[in-house]
């Protein structure tokens, strides 16, 4: 008798660890890319955790425009206009609406020079690496009352908000002149979109299993459009695992066995022996310079 109803890793191409990999997106990418670093594979997020694909799409935009490789021969002030133009202060620290609360600095000048490190890190990944994985976690937006789109609402007053639920289109328009810059900055850069299994269920449950349906329909339709991929991160939660033992406790993100389950079917989709090898070696290396001696 069967109780589950596995899913069977198909394969991909095969992805180098040897390499340098940018997760970008929701908090699932940082849970890939903490189980990747263990294995002492160079992957990192340098836009910080992202929820929404049009805010997403926003940080590559406004990071690489920093970097000077997109908007022609500007200065480094003309570059950075579009990101001081998100700032604001809150009780003396500096913050951006494009960012969440991790990028900041307590003076204007601290956290710009903090925003162009990570900008010119996210530029360097990119062309040095191969893949690039990006992770959409909801399809519910937040809005400025100047019709500004925020990535994150810094704990400000709900009445400056204006709460959306984004399209399809919307999303499908807005990523397909991403890949396409992307593209053109860094040819034969692979990009691999997942959609994220944590559920969230401020929107309730109606709320978040239809912006999950649109997430999964869009990340479709750029896929067929494009040579992009998809890993189906979303599906392998939600219908092979599918049981309340693999969520943490607070029954919404899932467990570090649910991402080990994950970790293993994407190494089955894009690691060949050869990586498997490297990846083994890495986490034992890892390991070895994280063990601390009882005494």
């Amino acid at each position: 008798m069967k109780f589950r109803t596995e899913y069977i890793p198909v394969r991909g191409g095969t992805i180098d660890p040897g390499k340098p990999t940018v997760l970008l997106g929701s908090c699932f990418a940082d849970n890939l890319g903490e189980r990747m670093r263990r294995c002492m594979w160079e992957a990192e997020n340098p836009a910080g955790t992202l929820f929404n694909p049009l805010s997403i799409s926003s940080a590559i935009e406004v990071m690489l425009m920093a970097t000077g490789r997109t908007g022609g021969a500007q200065t480094e002030a003309e570059r950075l206009r579009r990101f001081e133009e998100s700032l604001f202060e809150r009780d003396g620290i500096w913050l951006s609406w494009l960012f969440n609360s991790k990028l900041h600095g307590s003076s204007k000048e601290e956290i710009c020079g903090e925003f162009l490190e990570r900008s010119r890190r996210l530029d360097t990944l990119l062309g040095k690496g191969e893949v690039l994985f990006v992770t959409f976690g909801t399809a519910w937006c937040y809005w400025l009352e100047n019709d500004y789109l925020v990535a994150n609402c810094h704990k400000q007053p709900a009445r400056l908000f204006e709460r959306r639920r984004l399209t399809q289109k919307e999303i499908v328009d807005k990523w397909r002149g991403t890949l396409d810059l992307l593209r053109s900055l860094y040819p034969g850069l692979r990009i691999v979109f997942t959609v994220s299994p944590v559920r969230h269920l401020k929107d309730g449950f109606e709320g978040n299993k239809r912006s999950k349906a649109l997430l999964l329909l869009a990340v479709e339709e750029l896929c067929e459009s494009s040579d992009a991929e998809y890993f189906p991160a979303y599906e392998i939660v939600n219908d092979d695992l599918r049981d309340y033992r693999f969520y943490a406790s607070d029954l919404v993100h899932p467990s570090e066995e649910a991402v080990e389950y994950l970790w293993e079917i994407f190494q089955a989709t894009y690691i060949d022996e050869k990586g498997k090898s490297r990846l083994k070696e890495g986490e034992a290396e890892y390991k070895r310079r994280n063990h601390r001696p009882l005494a």
